[in-house]
């Protein structure tokens, strides 16, 4: 399940109560009676699958990997504080340890805690001039609890990801057969009850407004993702078009939008560090509003590790002067994805200081394979 859908769901949930709430005003009308009730089993079909991954469950675990997303998210909130307080005062040094980006934490776990310590450190060790700017000892112990529970987390086992991601494929299945369901309800309830009811259209309109919204403003709205099943969102994509000089970045949750033009046929430019550029046409009326999912490709490298005719388990692979690293798994494989296009050197380090290294060449949109037998 994506951010997405589950404020989808949500939206989806108040719409149905408010369906029960004007039951008697709507009963006397089978055109909207008959997509209500295929709505409202959508709905349902909905909260089941959300229930197969906990959502909305008290005390629900989280996975490691949210427990990462959750614990870089929150440091860099406070390290934007901490920069903004440097620039003020001038303190250099600061500047260069509260000066990170989200790019500076793909890191393998190990860099990755020396990184979160270091920067802890420095929070902490200035907490009274920072206090002014709500960093304090409680929003710092806050992080501390994060990266606590990020260790003693365990990695998500393969079928619950294989299981996570056929949910997340089959939500949003569900949810555009929904949308097209409450296309018809829209215009049956404007329609029907606009002029006898306008406190009843009101208060769906706000309803369905949870989400997508009803806007009279024309907009173009893209969640941008890394993987065909939508499970992995991709913050800090720019998108424009070109023809309008009109740009705008995704959100926390890969949403971003652009607002406010006239009708027409335009080209969606979608550009993410690390991934193929993809342009998008489209085409929409003065007023409207178009969401569309935009799929990104990665550059990736991946390859296979062995030394002296053994599987290489648990070597570390890092591409020079950068922030990728990793380690072989159980077979001696090893993935880097979203890697920037051009030339650059993997090395890859055994047991006993053994160690090689391999250049490359990565061209945008690229599947690169590099082994190592050494």
């Amino acid at each position: 399940m994506t951010k997405r859908q589950g404020k989808i769901a949500d939206m989806y949930s108040l719409i149905v109560l408010f369906f029960l709430k004007f039951d008697g005003e709507i009963n006397g009308f089978q055109p909207l009676v008959d997509q209500v009730l295929l709505f409202a089993a959508k709905e349902k079909a909905i909260r089941k699958l959300l229930d197969e991954q906990g959502y909305g469950s008290k005390g629900k675990t989280l996975t490691k990997a949210a427990l990462r997303h959750l614990m870089i998210t929150g440091i860099l909130k406070l390290v934007k504080k901490g920069y903004a307080w440097a620039l003020t005062t001038g303190d250099t040094d600061m500047l260069t340890c509260f000066g990170l980006v989200e790019e500076d934490f793909k890191l393998s776990q190990e860099n990755l805690i020396v990184l979160v310590d270091k920067v802890l450190k420095d929070l902490t060790d200035n907490v009274l001039a920072l206090t002014p700017y709500k960093v304090t000892l409680v929003t710092i112990g806050a992080i501390k609890t994060i990266e606590a529970d990020y260790l003693a987390a365990k990695d998500l086992p393969k079928q619950k990801q294989a299981l996570k991601k056929a949910v997340t494929t089959s939500l949003a299945k569900e949810i555009k057969v929904a949308d097209k369901i409450l296309v018809i309800c829209d215009n049956l309830i404007n329609s029907e009850y606009e002029d006898t009811h306008p406190a009843m259209v009101l208060e769906y309109n706000n309803d369905r407004a949870v989400v997508v919204g009803v806007n009279r403003h024309t907009i173009i709205r893209a969640h941008v993702y890394g993987d065909i099943d939508h499970t992995e969102v991709i913050a800090g994509a720019s998108m424009s078009i070109a023809s309008l000089d009109r740009t705008e970045v995704t959100d926390i949750d890969g949403m971003g939008e652009i607002i406010q033009f006239n009708g027409g046929d335009y080209t969606l430019l979608v550009k993410a560090k690390g991934f193929v550029d993809i342009e998008v046409p489209f085409s929409i009326m003065r007023g409207k509003h178009v969401e569309i999912d935009v799929v990104l490709k990665p550059n990736t490298i991946s390859g296979n590790c062995a030394h002296l005719g053994k599987l290489g388990v648990e070597n570390n692979v890092s591409i020079v002067d950068t922030n990728f690293n990793t380690m072989t798994d159980a077979f001696g494989n090893y993935s880097f994805e979203g890697v920037p296009v051009g030339s650059g050197v993997i090395e890859i380090s055994g047991p006993g200081g053994n160690s090689d290294r391999k250049t490359y060449t990565m061209v945008m949109g690229h599947d690169l394979t590099i082994n190592f037998d050494f």
